[in-house]
């Protein structure tokens, strides 16, 4: 299928599948979006033919791409879609967010609603934009370079169709932007490591990765995939399906040779290790994103000058939920300008299986 550019996005968390929400923040970034959705073709020859008896639409499916600069108050938005729902611990600045995955204990995503369009190109009567509901993130991907000020943002997302009103489209909801909006600037990051103990994820005696951090690239996928229920020959997209998540991160580091060789020992003894970046920004703004993986890739340095070497290894963060002996995949504390949830809904109607935390911390559900 063709993809269809937007230049405008519009998006509302829902509370629960299959109920879209009406917009009510607008997403500063760009796009396209394609109807995905899934046609067969019977291998049967009855000596005449007709296309609507050989063809049959299995199922609805919608996928679209975001991207535009990284934003603090917007990481909320991502992490919600694709691991567990973001909320904060208080109504008071700055608005706080800290989560913490583990093997055999997967969160709740929460869908979105989505709308695309462009101002002054309607689609129908009624408005420029077609919706997709029910969305979820697939992979976010951070990327940072030494000659750019700001960090970037691209996104892979699935919904379960993409409505366009019946031909009317449907209107913008007139939404604002999270206000006030901070951007992550790539030279404020940091970069430490320790060795993952036996319990791991304490993350306390941290060392700085030393050299000068060039580029970067964290990719983030969350191993979520749409969940098909059967129904009249018909597939429906009633839930998602949480497989393995994956973290990536990909720099290249001007460094010293003492660097290089004890980074490519922990690579070589498979040593796996607690990796935490920092990025900060401006008013109390701050991502400390944690993983626990190892090297698995340590290439030969690509430039060696003045006693200084230039590096691009590769660090993975993949536990299996199989092994629950280790205690941490991917965590992060998120502090930003910008209140993203609705904490009543979750401690009201969280039902069986869902834990209101105590001491301040944030409300969340536990599940499967």
């Amino acid at each position: 299928m063709a993809t269809i550019k937007f230049l405008k996005a519009e998006a509302g968390k829902q509370a629960v599948q299959g109920t879209p929400a009406t917009p009510d923040f607008m997403l500063p970034m760009v796009g396209e979006y394609e109807d995905a959705q899934i046609e067969v073709a019977a291998e049967w020859d009855s000596g005449t033919w007709s296309g609507m008896e050989i063809v049959e639409q299995a199922a609805k499916l919608a996928r679209f791409t975001l991207r535009g600069h990284g934003f603090f108050e917007l990481l909320p938005v991502f992490l919600s879609a694709g691991f567990n729902d973001q909320l904060t611990a208080s109504d008071s600045a700055p608005y706080a967010y800290t989560d913490l995955l583990t093997p055999g204990a997967a969160g709740v995503p929460r869908p979105y609603t989505m709308r695309f369009g462009a101002l002054g190109q309607n689609i129908g009567g009624t408005g420029p934009t077609v919706q997709i509901p029910d969305a979820y993130l697939e992979s976010v991907t951070l990327t940072g370079n030494i000659n750019s000020a700001d960090i970037t943002v691209e996104s892979q997302w699935f919904g379960s169709e993409v409505d366009d009103n019946s031909g009317a489209g449907y209107a913008f909801a007139g939404a604002a932007l999270p206000s006030p909006l901070g951007m992550m600037k790539t030279l404020l990051g940091a970069i430490s490591l320790q060795d993952a103990g036996a319990t791991g994820g304490d993350f306390g005696s941290l060392t700085g990765l030393t050299g000068v951090l060039l580029d970067w690239v964290l990719t983030i996928r969350t191993g979520l995939s749409p969940q098909w229920s059967a129904d009249s020959n018909q597939l429906t997209f009633t839930g998602v399906r949480i497989q393995t998540p994956t973290i990536t991160f990909a720099p290249t580091l001007r460094t010293n040779a003492t660097t290089y060789a004890a980074t490519r020992t922990k690579y070589e003894a498979r040593t796996y290790q607690e990796l935490q970046i920092t990025l900060t920004g401006g008013l109390s703004r701050q991502a400390v994103l944690r993983a626990t993986g190892r090297w698995t890739s340590v290439p030969t340095p690509r430039r060696r000058e003045d006693g200084e070497l230039v590096i691009s290894p590769t660090f993975t963060a993949e536990t299996p939920e199989t092994q629950t002996k280790t205690p941490h995949i991917f965590g992060w504390t998120i502090d930003t300008r910008w209140s993203h949830g609705d904490g009543d809904y979750l401690a009201q109607e969280g039902g069986a299986g869902a834990v209101l935390q105590e001491n301040g911390a944030l409300i969340r559900i536990l599940g499967t």
